[in-house]
């Protein structure tokens, strides 16, 4: 494609921004316009909950309706004054992990994101950031699956890993805007190498201030990152990046012990990184799924969407209008018997 077919739809310059990719100039204005789209009404007070309810089977129930509710804040009743079904449509950030643990899977992934797009709701408006070195914007929120498609195709793997400035720009520079229901799907092992501003306990807070869920898919890469540190290559993968001298026995300097060492302090990051991640969904009311493997990660998406297309939202104003900025705990219960109920914890309220 010629330079001049392509526009820049915009482009944010500097650290704690998005950079947006060159789009091809077809994809403009692809977004095809609704009508009476569906929004919360937003108010500075009202509490928004996102609730997921499970049957003693195990099966998302999707039938109920705003009496069969109950919210409770700090053990007092509110009364629900928002109610959306769960057809209402999401604005979904689809956030990827594209750095080098990504090198020679990355079409597979691909593949199966593209898969995700094609099971939630059709209304639904997807986001596509990738980070690696930097932080990509593929495309802005639009409904055309096409557009969506051709976003993650674009995707390419990089080196490092910038996933606590991923996180932060989308929360804060995208979805903090957005009226419709909101989620953010993030594929990563959740291990940050070089974010340059942005950090873990950042990330958790901000996104307990905003009524986004989180769902992170943990996808494992100690074993690949234990055969990098041992000078092997990663399956599928381009070839040996530590030892890229052709025709050259590879020699490691290092001695078992000191081996052993690095594998240790892997370790520690990857379940660090997959604890990151817990935390996330636990501090939003999503859901942490694992993949093992290319195998698992679209079983893990499958149940992404199938969630997602399975949630009501509740919204309230408190009973408790102290602007304190203090944790208030929330819980949700239903009238039906044996149900699980699934919503975030609580939430803190806004200081004067």
């Amino acid at each position: 494609m010629r330079l001049k077919d392509l526009i820049i739809v915009g482009m944010l310059v500097g650290v704690g921004t998005l950079a947006l990719r060159a789009l091809p100039q077809e994809d403009k204005g692809k977004t095809p316009k609704k009508e009476e789209p569906y929004t919360l009404q937003v108010d500075v007070d009202l509490v928004n909950l996102a609730v997921a309810v499970a049957g003693p089977s195990g099966n998302f129930l999707t039938d109920l309706k705003k009496e069969n509710f109950t919210v409770y804040e700090d053990k007092v009743e509110q009364k629900i004054t928002n109610f959306a079904a769960v057809d209402a449509p999401f604005a979904v950030a689809l956030v990827l992990d594209t750095s080098g643990s990504t090198e020679g899977k990355l079409a597979r992934i691909q593949n199966e994101a593209i898969r995700f797009v094609e099971q939630i709701h059709p209304d639904d408006e997807v986001m596509v950031i990738s980070f690696d070195d930097e932080v990509h914007l593929e495309t802005d929120f639009t409904s055309s699956r096409r557009a969506i498609e051709r976003a993650i195709k674009r995707t390419r793997t990089g080196q490092s890993t910038q996933l606590y400035e991923a996180v932060y720009l989308a929360l804060e520079e995208k979805l903090k805007k957005k009226r419709e229901r909101k989620a953010m799907v993030l594929f990563t092992d959740g291990v940050d190498t070089s974010s340059p501003t942005a950090s873990a306990k950042e990330t958790i807070e901000t996104a307990k201030e905003m009524d986004a869920l989180i769902f992170p898919i943990f996808f494992d890469t100690s074993r690949d990152m234990r055969r990098l540190s041992r000078g092997g290559p990663i399956p599928g993968g381009s070839g040996n990046p530590r030892f890229p001298v052709p025709g050259r026995v590879p020699v490691d300097p290092r001695s078992p012990r000191q081996r052993d060492d690095d594998e240790r302090r892997m370790e520690m990051e990857i379940q660090r990184g997959r604890s990151y991640l817990h935390d996330l969904a636990e501090a939003t009311g999503g859901t942490l799924y694992a993949a093992d493997g290319l195998d698992s990660l679209g079983g893990a998406f499958g149940k992404i969407a199938t969630e997602l297309r399975s949630l009501y939202n509740l919204g309230y104003i408190s009973t408790n209008q102290k602007k304190d900025g203090k944790f208030r705990k929330l819980t949700v219960k239903v009238d039906r018997p044996d149900a699980v109920v699934k919503s975030k914890k609580g939430y803190y309220s806004r200081k004067k």
